[in-house]
């Protein structure tokens, strides 16, 4: 099932590429991010993700995303054989809004699911609020707060994302 929903993803946004050089509206960004998390017991976040942005108004536009994050487990003993890491694929859909009249300073909202990629880990529900700012038209910075529950079980962390936008 993880494969399945893998192999949609990069099918899509494939799609989504090839069409982004046609229509304006449109726009495709790639990111990376470094964060420090707010579950206990992780030390540091850092991943990467591919987003796609289309626009439905002028201060409005939705979002489709997918990616990785991993986290860093605190004091995990050598030769314990316990991985120091793990990691989730998010796969987010969402809208950005734009403030003020020079489109430059947005707030995102993202939900979505989050593959474990732990073997024998398994999925959640996943969600993903930011604040960012276009620094240029091929380049925005955002405050963003990625998290993952299952079964009353938080992982999550504060992210600096930094993108290039095609």
């Amino acid at each position: 099932m993880k494969k399945l929903l893998l192999v949609f993803a990069v099918v899509a946004f494939t799609t989504i590429g090839a069409q982004a050089q046609d229509a304006k509206s449109t726009n495709l960004s790639l990111g990376v991010n470094v964060g420090i998390p707010t579950t206990t017991g992780l030390s540091i976040a850092y991943g990467a993700d591919l987003q796609a942005d289309f626009a439905v108004a002028p201060t409005t536009k939705i979002t489709g995303s997918v990616g990785y994050e991993a986290y860093k487990i605190k004091d995990v003993p050598s030769g314990s054989g316990i991985k120091s890491t793990f990691g989730i694929i998010p796969i987010l859909a969402g809208a950005k809004f734009f403030f003020g009249e020079t489109g430059k300073m947005y707030g995102h909202a993202q939900l979505g699911y989050a593959i474990s990629t732990t073997k024998g880990g398994s999925g959640a529900f996943a969600y993903a609020p930011s604040l960012g700012y276009y620094v240029s038209p091929n380049f925005d910075i955002a405050l963003k707060y990625l998290a993952s529950s299952r079964n009353s079980a938080t992982t999550g962390s504060l992210n600096l994302r930094l993108a290039y936008n095609f």
